[in-house]
């Protein structure tokens, strides 16, 4: 498998090792990564008792991956416009290091055939979703390109990462994380502190301002887990985010979620992902996402945020691996966007018909609180 170091922000191939940590109470293990072809003194080492929360338990988790496959060159035409791929960038001649990043284009050049054998000739430019060439372009031949693989359902974890992430998740339940008050308050004081230290932090997860952002998604399939929201995102954009997913009615066919960030630029390249009329995201059975609303959360909706969040760690305690659970990318020009853009033009309609409804509801309610008293 592969992780996401905490050094460099580069991918690697790894193995996993646990030990205790000497804590007697509570998470008394470590999670020891190894890296292949490295000395142990490169060991990176994540301990169960600095899991504080559900999102950094998660977090540790979308840090590790199956191995991305080296493409090969008779699958240059797999390789278009909008692919996350993950690809080799030297900085010098003998270090190479593994980022992801999208396919901005493609230029294709006749292949030539050497000893029988077919060689890509062509080139690819890549934009860079982290590492320290995030949102610079380069270009690359497909010697350097992977595809990424798809995140792993729960039960195809490696079993020694499972074992971990599940004794932390117990860990963190078992310590009152549950206690909306304390959490509240907690969130309170990290939300001024965001705010009185913004102009002097950098990276993605604190914004200027310290003012989350929510995406609202409409049109999901019903039982998804926010985990799984969570999991998507960072597979495609290389940030981490919170989602929460609220219950349905029961004539309901689809359920609403809701992205929160705590980065403006965070929030508009998730925006910007979403809205991409290249393609559209949809479930396993076909049922497209439909972005409904994007607004900045200030204090008057912290307390729903956190009610929010609260549900969301409970879903994801009793997540469900079903095919409702995967999300995939669909590309313009393909049946499968087509049937996608039909499907999401159909419930925009719908969204639409309900948004007059609230309307006229609305001034039909205030036309009968203004009629006069019966005598």
């Amino acid at each position: 498998m592969e992780f996401k170091s905490y050094k460099d922000d580069a991918w690697y191939d790894v193995r996993i090792e646990t030990e205790s940590n000497g804590d007697s109470g509570g998470n008394g293990r470590r999670l020891r990564v190894k890296f292949s072809g490295f000395a142990d003194e490169h060991d990176e080492v994540v301990d169960g008792k600095d899991l504080k929360s559900f999102k950094d338990v998660d977090f540790l988790r979308c840090r590790f991956r199956p191995m991305s496959v080296q493409l090969q060159d008779t699958e240059c035409s797999q390789v278009h416009k909008g692919l996350s791929v993950c690809a080799a960038h030297s900085a010098y001649p003998d270090d190479r290091r593994f980022y992801d990043a999208i396919v901005d284009g493609v230029v294709r050049n006749e292949h030539r055939f050497e000893n029988g054998e077919e060689q890509c000739t062509c080139s690819f430019i890549l934009s860079w979703k982290h590492g320290p060439y995030y949102g610079s372009l380069s270009e690359q031949a497909l010697e350097n390109i992977c595809r990424i693989q798809p995140p792993l359902a729960v039960d195809k974890l490696d079993p020694l990462l499972a074992s971990f992430l599940n004794s932390a998740r117990k860990t963190v339940q078992a310590t009152g994380f549950f206690d909306s008050g304390a959490r509240s308050q907690r969130l309170k004081q990290e939300t001024k502190l965001a705010r009185s230290t913004s102009s002097h932090l950098k990276g993605d997860d604190v914004d200027i301002g310290g003012v989350p952002h929510m995406i609202i998604i409409d049109n999901l399939e019903k039982g998804i887990s926010p985990l799984t929201i969570m999991e998507f995102i960072h597979y495609h954009l290389s940030f981490p985010c919170q989602a929460f997913v609220s219950p349905s009615r029961v004539l309901e066919s689809y359920a609403r979620g809701a992205i929160l960030l705590h980065s403006k630029r965070n929030f508009d390249k998730l925006s910007a992902f979403l809205e991409n009329p290249d393609h559209i995201i949809i479930s396993s059975r076909g049922r497209p996402w439909l972005m409904t609303e994007k607004t900045p959360v200030h204090d008057t909706h912290m307390a729903l945020i956190e009610t929010f969040r609260l549900t969301s760690q409970n879903v994801q305690q009793t997540r469900r691996t079903g095919t409702c659970n995967e999300l995939k990318v669909v590309i313009s020009g393909t049946k499968e966007y087509s049937t996608a853009k039909q499907l999401k033009d159909l419930f925009e309609r719908l969204a639409n018909h309900i948004c007059k409804l609230h309307q006229r509801l609305v001034v039909e309610e205030d036309r009968i609180l203004q009629l006069p008293d019966e005598v």
